[in-house]
């Protein structure tokens, strides 16, 4: 989703979201930013780190989260969807696929953005819940490198889809994985690593430019 349907990192930009409005102290975002640069260098635990953000949801009611990322989405994440990415999907729904977001996004992060481009199936790594609660705990595996291929290949059987057919568009040299297994890989706004990957693999590469669906 981030990188390849918007140009905002959607983690990165709840934390901002949530300092303007005071539900966060400014060393948190601090914190979030630098996670993210040893995220692209390959120097952090993502497990430990996104046990450690969704620890501090526990208590949060699923309402309340629904809320928070509806009115983040709205003001911070809305206006950064590639009109491309969402040129691309209707493309495809054209041509009567089907389409689906996987990621490695909660799915109350993930589903603000599927209802604004229509797309009703999602893929994510889950956040445990009890009696609408959230406990802060994460489902294991998370949907992120091998384990967004496993969750891709679950999925497509439980659906009937053929993945040696099926399209995969993505950012991130972590998803190679699931870029092997389907038929149709797409190096989308690539970082360094993938780009290299999609180079040697002779993957096509597409780069959107910033600019918004809902202009």
């Amino acid at each position: 989703m981030d990188h390849t349907i918007t140009w905002a990192n959607s983690g990165l930009s709840s934390v901002k979201f949530a300092r303007k409005h005071g539900l966060v102290p400014a060393s948190h975002l601090v914190k979030s930013i630098f996670k993210i640069i040893l995220y692209r260098l390959s120097l952090l635990d993502i497990e430990q780190w996104y046990e450690k953000n969704m620890a501090m949801l526990s208590g949060t009611s699923l309402k309340d989260m629904d809320r928070f990322c509806s009115l983040w989405f709205e003001e911070m994440m809305k206006k950064t969807i590639y009109r491309e990415a969402a040129e691309l999907i209707l493309s495809h729904r054209d041509r009567g696929h089907r389409v689906a977001v996987i990621s490695n996004s909660p799915r109350f992060f993930v589903k603000p953005v599927a209802d604004a481009l229509s797309i009703t199936d999602m893929i994510c790594t889950e956040v445990e819940a009890k009696d609408g609660v959230l406990t802060g705990r994460l489902v294991k595996p998370l949907c992120y490198g091998e384990g967004k291929r496993v969750y891709a290949i679950r999925w497509a059987g439980l659906n009937g889809i053929d993945l040696s057919q099926s399209y995969f568009y993505t950012d991130s040299f972590f998803d190679i994985p699931l870029m092997k297994t389907v038929g149709h890989p797409v190096a989308t706004n690539p970082d360094m690593r993938l780009r290299r990957a999609a180079l040697a693999y002779g993957w096509p590469i597409l780069t959107f430019a910033r600019m918004g669906a809902f202009e």
